[in-house]
């Protein structure tokens, strides 16, 4: 369970997220929806723990061992962040590495041990579909492959909430339907956030939307259809009449 209980983070009266309560269960892949300046970003940075509520609390629920379930609080820091893989809408850092050495690198910052890393990174690689080109310095890549490389990172420390900034951005057809595929595979055990503006493109992936308007969630139950709707201008006489 990953709850939100009136999560307020403002950074003027009408921007940021105010009063956000969420309820999501394992295998949801939530996909946030809305215009401009809504919202969102703040939204996913403080699900990922990358921001810290003002009030309000988030609370993140992970099985141990033993089968027992313990709650963490997300400005728990460390101990929370260390089961959430988080995708920015930047591109990876340090272009100058390849890809390999650049995953290898994060997976040591996100905790993973040397014992594990090896099959980690044959893992997040061969899921991400960057196997062929582990070699390759991520600046030489494009802006396709860079968003795989991103994903490969959020994934590599196997995490159990997977936050995703706009992850369908300035990629083609293509690149969205082989990410929407590993999103889908990893949604199994985890739970998923994705921000976009567009439902239909994460229609493929998403098992329910929440739409942000001025910096609160108005609906949390949409399907993709009914969340494009809503997204919509409204229509004037003129329109209306045609």
């Amino acid at each position: 369970m990953l709850q939100l209980d009136n999560v307020t983070f403002l950074y003027a009266p009408d921007r940021g997220v105010k009063e956000a309560s969420l309820r999501v269960e394992t295998g949801e892949v939530i996909g946030v929806v809305g215009g401009n300046g809504v919202g969102k970003s703040t939204l996913l940075g403080l699900i990922a723990a990358a921001l810290v509520p003002q009030s309000g609390t988030i609370t993140l629920g992970v099985t141990g061992m033993g089968g027992r379930t313990k709650r963490l609080l997300s400005d728990d820091g460390i101990g929370y962040r260390r089961y959430v893989g988080y995708l920015t809408e930047a591109a990876p850092a340090y272009g100058e590495l390849s890809v390999k050495r650049y995953l290898a690198f994060r997976a040591r910052l996100h905790g993973v041990g040397i014992f594990r890393l090896r099959r980690r990174l044959t893992e997040a690689l061969k899921r991400c579909g960057l196997t062929p080109i582990q070699k390759e310095p991520i600046a030489k890549l494009s802006l396709g492959l860079q968003r795989r490389v991103a994903l490969a990172e959020a994934l590599i420390a196997a995490p159990v909430l997977l936050v995703l900034d706009d992850p369908f951005a300035g990629i083609d057809a293509v690149q969205r339907e082989a990410m929407a595929g590993i999103i889908r595979d990893v949604a199994v055990r985890s739970y998923v956030f994705i921000s976009g503006h567009d439902p239909l493109l994460l229609k493929a992936c998403c098992t329910r939307f929440v739409l942000m308007e001025h910096a609160e969630i108005t609906a949390d139950a949409l399907d993709a259809d009914a969340a494009m709707a809503r997204l919509q201008p409204p229509r004037t006489p003129k329109e209306a009449e045609a």
